[in-house]
């Protein structure tokens, strides 16, 4: 079948939030844009979410608390979200005042559902041609510039002539395939706590033309939610979601413990410890002090666990340890393991010794004390990959070919410092990676602040 044609300044492969905003910064620049969306509406995980944008508060709390990525990357996220913030409410965000978030970060928070609708609206009424149900299928090159994308429909082949090209389909967690090769043996059991369109479309096809890719293929940002037989459907996933994880013990199938629960900047740090065990499934444990314990952006932790009682999860309580232990053996976890892992683990939370625990307990240094405790049959998810395209701060995807290693035991001296870009290829939000690595830096800020350079650059450069 010979494909339909299109020719647009700026291509925009997906419409959620980095590729929303990509495309009106381009637009604000003068170029003509068109964006193609692989759902039949604009939103992606956007729309799904809670809405809050936020990120760590100073550059010395994110070498503190996520030492491992693109340290120019991350800067650019904590210097520009305060002014992109204010950009969304032109744009007719509706957005909460500033706040405090977990303590160590700031944010402003909005409706998922608005946002979208906002800034399609926005976009639209810019003159951006918005064309759903169209995804990404591959790349045109000519003398190894980027010079548009060969896509499809329910009606074939579409072949999209542009000066840029910016890759923003969402990151790679809904393909089984890549998650099983960068991230967990058991990406079968996975829950996908995403929209389902997000499936490596755009990593593919740029590595397909040479892209360089980060480290830290194997980070990604989730949460444990309510393991089978519990039965919900998206609307619900803030509700299943455990984020209390780091202030419960978590222990796996054999009743052992498989992390410092307490690491990280949230619970996404043990979920993903938590997609590396046997079936993705452990158990999460709290007393009833824990259970009434405040966290900022979840329910309590006795509401979560009544809430996923009541969709059919795997609950038990009980008044001694004991107990709670032989109610775990219904689910395979041997009682014997688990009790003295939690014995264990009581006796160095007492003792002042947590961190010599193995593995330790650095934070949140709560002993399971007071009845009744309550354990919970939790699974992983993935909401989005955090490793991907690397770039440089304008979005321009890197060459692997032309660019050295970053990396940590390869990274060069000045004398050996190169890089070369691939000229029309751009990448914002999930689909470029760097900067949430085993630790989480607000994934809806760092598509709007990739999302508007991206757009930004692409357009300074094509028009």
């Amino acid at each position: 079948m010979k494909p339909r044609i299109y020719s647009t300044t700026v291509l925009v492969a997906g419409a959620g939030m980095a590729g929303l905003c990509a495309g009106i910064s381009a637009l604000e620049r003068g170029a003509q844009v068109l964006v193609i969306e692989k759902s039949d509406q604009p939103g992606g995980s956007m729309a799904m979410s809670n809405g809050l944008i936020w990120t760590l508060r100073s550059k010395d709390e994110v070498r503190r608390q996520v030492p491992q990525g693109d340290e120019a990357l991350q800067d650019l996220l904590v210097d520009g979200l305060t002014e992109s913030l204010d950009w969304l409410v032109q744009q007719g965000a509706q957005l909460e005042p500033m706040q405090t978030v977990l303590g160590h970060g700031f944010g402003r928070r909005a409706s998922g559902g608005q946002l979208t609708a906002a800034l399609t609206e926005r976009a639209t009424a810019m003159g951006a041609n918005i064309m759903t149900g169209v995804s990404l299928q591959s790349l045109l090159t000519e003398n190894g510039a980027v010079v548009g994308a060969l896509a499809f429909d329910a009606n074939g082949p579409i072949e999209i002539r542009a000066a840029s090209v910016i890759l923003t389909t969402g990151g790679f967690q809904g393909n089984c395939e890549l998650v099983t090769r960068y991230i967990t043996p058991h990406a079968d059991a996975l829950y996908l706590r995403s929209n389902p369109n997000s499936t490596g479309d755009g990593l593919l096809a740029a590595l397909d033309v040479g892209a360089a890719t980060t480290p830290w293929l194997n980070a990604f940002y989730g949460h444990a939610m309510n393991a089978p037989p519990a039965r919900f459907d998206a609307s619900q996933f803030q509700n299943m979601s455990h984020k209390y994880g780091q202030m419960a013990v978590a222990l796996n199938l054999s009743g052992r413990r498989f992390a410092d629960e307490s690491a990280g900047t949230g619970e996404e740090l043990l979920n993903a410890h938590l997609s590396r065990q046997s079936g993705a499934t452990a158990a999460y444990v709290v007393d009833a002090a824990i259970g009434e314990l405040s966290y900022e952006v979840s329910a309590l932790p006795r509401v979560v666990i009544e809430r996923a009682r009541q969709a059919g999860a795997r609950v038990v309580q009980a008044n001694t340890l004991e107990e709670l232990a032989q109610g775990m053996q219904a689910w395979g976890i041997p009682s014997a393991h688990s009790l003295q892992t939690l014995q264990d683990y009581n006796a160095a939370i007492k003792a002042g010794t947590g961190a010599a625990l193995h593995p330790p307990r650095v934070g949140n240094a709560f002993a399971l004390e007071t009845p009744p405790f309550s354990a919970v049959l939790v699974r992983a998810s993935i909401t989005y990959t955090c490793g991907g395209l690397r770039t440089d701060l304008d979005m321009r995807v890197l060459r692997r070919a032309t660019s050295v290693s970053m990396m940590p035991l390869a990274k060069p001296g000045l004398s050996e410092w190169r890089t070369g870009t691939i000229a029309g290829l751009y990448a914002a939000g999930c689909d470029m990676g760097g900067i949430s690595i085993h630790g989480y830096l607000g994934g809806l800020a760092q598509a709007l602040v990739t999302g508007r350079a991206a757009g930004s650059a692409a357009a300074a450069d094509s028009c």
